[in-house]
């Protein structure tokens, strides 16, 4: 059963030079469960108005983030393997490496937190030290 809840997404990025950015999204979001999954889907609207559909899949040790639309991804976080991936933007294909140095998650009756800590790279350079917070408010 779907239900609405809401999520907060905190990202944080430091390149080698230890320049960092940060971005933050609160949005309302559908959640719901199957065979063992956790799923949350939202949208995010860029500047220029282009709708972004982005699908979070979370079971076990394993964390999927894809999106769909002005942004093309998919992108995985398993502690200890890097996984590469297409990162399509309006402005050109990046081929990423997210290799995941920690994945946590805490469930409560009405909340889901799951942080990921990870190092992008590209060809095999590294582009910044990652990580991400995810929090689900209101489960039921």
């Amino acid at each position: 059963m779907n239900h609405l809840v809401q999520l907060t997404l905190v990202g944080r990025q430091r390149d080698p030079s230890g320049n960092e950015t940060v971005t933050e999204l609160s949005a309302n979001a559908e959640f719901y469960e199957r065979n063992g999954s956790l799923y949350i889907l939202y949208e995010e609207k860029s500047e220029d108005g282009s709708l972004t559909k982005n699908v979070i899949k979370h079971k076990n040790n394993l964390l999927e983030l894809t999106k769909k639309g002005a942004v093309n991804t998919c992108m995985v976080f398993e502690p200890g393997r890097e996984y590469k991936t297409d990162y399509l933007t309006p402005f050109g294909l990046l081929r990423l490496g997210i290799l995941t140095n920690s994945l946590k998650s805490q469930r409560q009756k009405d909340y889901l937190e799951i942080t990921a800590d990870y190092t992008l790279t590209e060809q095999e350079r590294i582009i910044s030290y990652c990580n991400i917070y995810i929090k689900i408010q209101n489960l039921g």
